[in-house]
């Protein structure tokens, strides 16, 4: 029983990290569609 509970704190602690590490690298819409050159796609 010790090991499951392990696993299941294990899984949410590395669930809830790498939630916060994709949020953190997305972009906005407007800073992601953005082109310097102007040419509308």
């Amino acid at each position: 029983m010790k090991a499951f509970l392990l696993a299941c704190v294990c899984a949410v602690v590395i669930a809830v990290v790498a939630a916060q590490s994709l949020n953190s690298v997305q972009e906005p819409v407007s800073v992601a569609f953005s082109s310097s050159s102007g040419v509308r796609l």
